[in-house]
């Protein structure tokens, strides 16, 4: 099969590039990068060196394709704080859309995320909501299957410095989400060795590991899809301090806690360290909304068979890098 995977060479699609490639597939890499061409054709895979803002580029890179793999970029809110996450999801999700059209594309995957079932109440994972409307808006000839992965294991390196009890970073803005799920540094100064936030303790999550998220893309991208789907993916559902107890004794810190905060400190904390106010309500709001169980209504209806890669194993490699800090 001819497959066009977006997301360069992150998280996921590395992983799904490698296993397409040694599976004997025809695989293109689409990264706006130039220093990661070399990287893509090492992988056996082929570089398409351009920009998702370019249709144009777009559309010629995806004829012929059997099938192809659509992710957002990561927001970049330390650039631009003020970013209108959801407008910018509806630009991307139209220039894949017209591209798809343009190319004759007839099977996608598109990298969606829990929460993009509701169209308010999540907070800023409202931009999916509005990123699956318009695929869906596609010609119904096209087979769209979506991927809601739940929250990432590795957002949980957001709360390396306040475990330390380091404090506030300066790289907040920078790294307050790739967007896509639970991660959020513990940010109250003169409070160490803490997790914390508006959502947390005894609240149940499902989390991923991206690999396990690259499996089941693979899964789908070889499957003979005929209907459009919706799939979850998971690797592990457990509490915010289970999450916090695995962690503290990987670190040897058995007595780690993960504390929940009131939606107005959590609030108060963000425009105090200076995230513009609409930013700082969808976190709160997204946040709240997990603390809450809404986030998590449609995962509980859908629930998947869940992935190999369990958080005992991340706990692992959280380590490692909490021990080089």
């Amino acid at each position: 099969m001819k497959i066009i995977i977006t997301g360069s060479l992150g998280h996921i699609s590395k992983p799904l590039a490698i296993a397409l490639v040694q599976k004997g597939h025809l695989v293109t890499v689409i990264s706006s990068n130039p220093a990661k061409q070399k990287d893509i054709e090492d992988l056996g895979a082929i570089s398409a060196i351009g920009s998702i803002e370019d249709v144009d580029f777009l559309t010629h890179t995806f004829q012929g394709a059997d099938v192809v793999y659509c992710m957002l970029p990561p927001f970049k809110f330390k650039e631009d704080p003020d970013l209108d996450a959801r407008a910018e999801a509806f630009r991307l999700a139209k220039n894949y859309s017209k591209a798809i059209e343009q190319a004759g594309i007839k099977r996608v995957i598109h990298l969606s995320s829990i929460g993009a079932h509701l169209e308010f109440g999540n907070g800023l994972l409202a931009f999916h909501f509005i990123a699956e409307k318009v695929f869906k808006e596609l010609p119904d000839d096209v087979i769209v299957t979506t991927m809601r992965p739940v929250g990432f294991y590795y957002n949980l390196y957001d709360f390396l410095e306040s475990i330390q009890g380091k404090g506030f970073l300066d790289s907040f803005i920078g790294k307050i989400l790739t967007i896509k799920h639970y991660g959020l540094k513990g940010f109250f100064q003169g409070k160490k060795g803490l997790i914390m936030s508006n959502y947390g303790a005894k609240d149940k999550m499902p989390w991923v590991s991206p690999t396990d998220i690259a499996s089941s893309i693979e899964e789908e991208i070889t499957a003979s899809g005929s209907v459009r789907k919706v799939r979850y993916v998971a690797s592990e559902v457990l509490t915010c301090q289970e999450i916090a107890s695995i962690l503290g004794k990987a670190i040897g810190k058995p007595y780690l806690k993960w504390e929940t905060i009131s939606d107005k400190q959590m609030l108060s904390a963000l425009k105090q360290f200076g995230i513009p106010s609409t930013l700082a309500q969808d976190i709160t709001e997204m946040n709240a909304s997990m603390h809450s169980g809404l986030l998590f209504e449609d995962y509980y209806k859908n629930i998947p068979n869940l992935g190999r890669v369990k958080f005992e194993e991340f706990a692992k490699e959280f380590a490692i890098k909490y021990n080089q800090q």
